[in-house]
């Protein structure tokens, strides 16, 4: 839990890089294949979430006018997910690299929690204007992307008859359910009593946008195919504001979320 103002780099990470195998005597090209498949996978997730709450309005009421309180809070999440695929797989000329282009469909599992204890001027939490204690949540429910992979055969027992490894890059955009329980002082004076605090419930569904990379090894067994990657998924931010405009105070808030993840997946090749 940090509760000091955060300056956040990105550091965009460069696992994209195609892992390219180029063998003699591989076995000459037999055209594209599509297929279709189905995935399992987990995930550890990890989510930011920020907070700021600002009293700079004209119009505020609070005792901490013109001053804003801004915090943060990060959780972290193993989850899983099981998804659909169709794709078609180029081979590119008589070197054994092939291409293939690839769109899925995911549904996920698992809730990342997390919890403020606020942040003010006031010893209890009990004035107007200051960062209230909240209880978060943030649940993932479905993504689609697509991707691209470039890869080539390895020949371990004869040309052709190996497996493949790959190397991906692709976009990916997130459907998630975002969820906070507080308890604060709405009243323009310091709540004394328990009745004059107010709760309440917040809930909004969140799109983000974003990129995958990663790798992974495939092996075919006649028209079956057997897979497994590893992929690093930044699913971007998103970001909304609240305002109390009878107050004069407004609550942005904004959320970050990035995975790693391990896939297994079955494919039918046509």
């Amino acid at each position: 839990m940090r509760l000091t103002p955060v300056r956040r780099a990105h550091t965009r990470g460069c696992l994209a890089a195609g892992i390219l195998w180029i063998f003699a005597g591989a076995a000459p090209a037999e055209g594209g294949d599509f297929y279709v498949g189905v995935t399992g996978a987990g995930e550890r997730l990890d989510v930011l979430y920020d907070k700021t709450v600002d009293n700079t309005s004209p119009s505020n009421l609070s005792l901490n006018q013109g001053q804003v309180f801004r915090a943060d809070d990060s959780a972290t999440k193993v989850g899983y997910g099981y998804g659909f695929l169709a794709g078609y797989r180029v081979p590119l000329g008589l070197t054994g690299v092939f291409v293939a282009g690839e769109g899925d469909l995911a549904y996920h599992r698992g809730v990342a929690l997390g919890r403020f204890p606020g942040l003010g001027t006031s010893e209890g939490r009990n004035q107007l204007g200051e960062v209230w204690p909240e209880d978060w949540s943030f649940d993932k429910d479905k993504s689609f992307g697509f991707t691209l992979r470039l890869g080539a055969g390895i020949p371990v027992v004869g040309p052709g008859l190996g497996p493949s490894v790959y190397g991906l890059v692709g976009v990916r955009r997130l459907g998630a359910g975002f969820r906070s329980d507080y308890t604060g002082c709405l009243n323009p004076t310091p709540c004394t009593d328990a009745s004059q605090f107010t709760s309440g419930t917040d809930r909004f569904d969140e799109n983000f946008t974003g990129w995958t990379t990663g790798g992974g090894i495939e092996k075919k067994l006649g028209n079956i195919s057997l897979r497994g990657e590893v992929r690093y998924t930044d699913y971007g931010s998103a970001s909304r504001t609240i305002s109390f405009t009878d107050v004069g105070v407004t609550v942005p808030l904004s959320l970050e979320t990035s995975g790693v993840s391990a896939r297994l997946g079955l494919l039918l090749y046509f």
